[in-house]
């Protein structure tokens, strides 16, 4: 494909892992976009694509590091839309290809805030550099591009007039060299220095999202172990509780056969009473009798009972060894999950902070929040507190605020136990939300204004 020398070609590259597995120009991608063209080796995934702009001599001027979703059938989804000439023409300024530096998009650095979850960051390790690939794939020119020189008059013309700027240079050359050498000594190392820094930037905030991701992984993990943990403790405590049950029904089955003997003592005492009026040997008999079938009913008794109150005993012994380890071990995690913040985080964010880099987060009633380092581990903890505290609203009516801002319809109940969901009017701002009004139709409020504001 032949160019003017003045103008620049637009091409996208596919990524496939760490190589560049397919070169086409833009025009071609737009058949693709356009549904003309499939791509049955991305059929079914998520593929990482760059788009670039190239000047006359096939230096990288501009780059876009986007993502494509295909189908089944290896066409991109309709739902597709990147502007990408637009994130071109606003991105920052990135390393230096061969044309000076570049204009760049990428997932660290998007000029359009709603655009981010469409990019994705370089790799810019050693051996795997996403813009060494891409500078080797320009310079090897696979997609053959040729770009063609003026018309032969205008040539002539500025030749002249480059011969003519030259004599008039060769006359000042001598006294202004010093001064040159200077300034153009002074502008390169004042561009190389430029072009350090926002490398440098761009490799913290790539290392910055990789930290995050891996110290997320960490958390959900712990939250998982931690999770399965309770449900253990639960179960012990469950467990402990049926064997109380247990042991309170023997303590009053004990106690129904103490008031048994207790009868059974009652009904020969005064049979002895009875039979002392008949006979004196007679008695002396029926009581020993009654003492040793007495003392042999309590020690059989007895000796259950003590047996099993054994077993529960034991069984009681094992469940409070089983908790004991269990809550040492909860404790043991969480000592451990607070260390890994400590030590991972914490550290890097007061780098980041002595660097000058400041946080920020997006919420919906607080807009963009700039979070100070010494906030950084309350917000963690919970961000809706932090929001609503940042807001002035409580917790519960920010939550309260939240559910009706992403979905405002009206939550009362017919006679019938089914939800109106009338469309109502979103409220902005949580400060002016008045919950059980303004998430609620005109038929079924049910507090006056004023009772509303008590309730806040």
């Amino acid at each position: 494909m032949q160019t003017q020398s003045s103008e620049q070609l637009e091409a996208v590259f596919l990524f496939d892992g760490d190589h560049i597995t397919r070169e086409m120009l833009y025009s071609e991608f737009e058949a693709i976009l356009d549904g003309f063209i499939p791509v049955p080796d991305y059929a079914g995934r998520l593929a990482k694509a760059v788009y670039v702009r190239i000047n006359s001599r096939l230096c990288i001027t501009a780059a876009v590091f986007f993502v494509l979703e295909f189908d089944a059938k290896g066409m991109i989804d309709r739902r597709w839309n990147v502007p990408l000439q637009q994130l071109a023409e606003a991105a920052s300024r990135g390393p230096d290809l061969g044309a000076g530096t570049i204009r760049l998009a990428c997932f660290s650095q998007c000029p359009i805030e709603w655009q981010r979850k469409n990019l994705w960051d370089p790799q810019m390790q050693p051996g795997c550099n996403s813009f060494v690939l891409m500078r080797k794939a320009v310079k090897g020119n696979r997609l053959g591009l040729i770009f063609k020189t003026a018309a032969a008059d205008k040539a002539a013309a500025v030749e002249a007039e480059q011969r003519a700027q030259e004599q008039r240079r060769e006359q000042k050359i001598q006294e202004k060299i010093q001064q040159k050498l200077h300034q153009q000594y002074s502008k390169e190392l004042r561009d190389r220095l430029a072009h350090v820094i926002k490398e440098q930037r761009l490799r913290i905030a790539t290392l910055e999202n990789q930290q995050k991701l891996k110290i997320q992984g960490i958390q959900q993990e712990h939250q998982k172990r931690l999770h399965s943990y309770q449900q253990e403790l639960l179960e012990v405590q469950k467990n402990r509780q049926e064997l109380d049950e247990r042991n309170r029904s023997l303590k009053e089955d004990l106690d129904v056969q103490l008031q048994k003997l207790d009868g059974v003592r009652e009904y020969f005492s005064h049979k002895l009473k009875a039979a002392q009026m008949d006979e004196n040997s007679q008695i002396q008999a029926m009581q020993e009798n009654f003492a040793l079938e007495l003392e042999a009913r309590l020690k059989t008794v007895s000796a259950e009972l003590q047996e099993k109150l054994d077993m529960r005993e034991v069984e009681l012994f094992y469940r409070h060894e089983q908790e004991k380890n269990l809550r040492d071990e909860i404790a043991h995690l969480r000592r451990e999950n607070q260390a890994l913040l400590n030590n991972g985080s914490d550290q890097l964010l007061a780098r980041l902070a002595r660097a000058g880099i400041n946080f920020v987060a997006f919420h919906p009633g607080a807009g963009n929040i700039a979070i100070p380092l010494d906030d950084m581990s309350r917000y963690l903890d919970n961000p809706q507190a932090y929001v609503a505290a940042k807001c002035g609203v409580t917790e519960t009516l920010y939550a309260a605020w939240l559910a009706h801002y992403q979905t405002p319809r009206c939550t009362g109940v017919d006679h019938r136990g089914q939800s109106c969901n009338k469309p109502l009017a979103r409220v902005a701002t949580p400060s002016e939300f008045h919950e059980g009004e303004h998430d609620r139709c005109d038929q079924h409020q049910v507090l006056p204004h004023q009772l509303v504001a008590e309730r806040r």
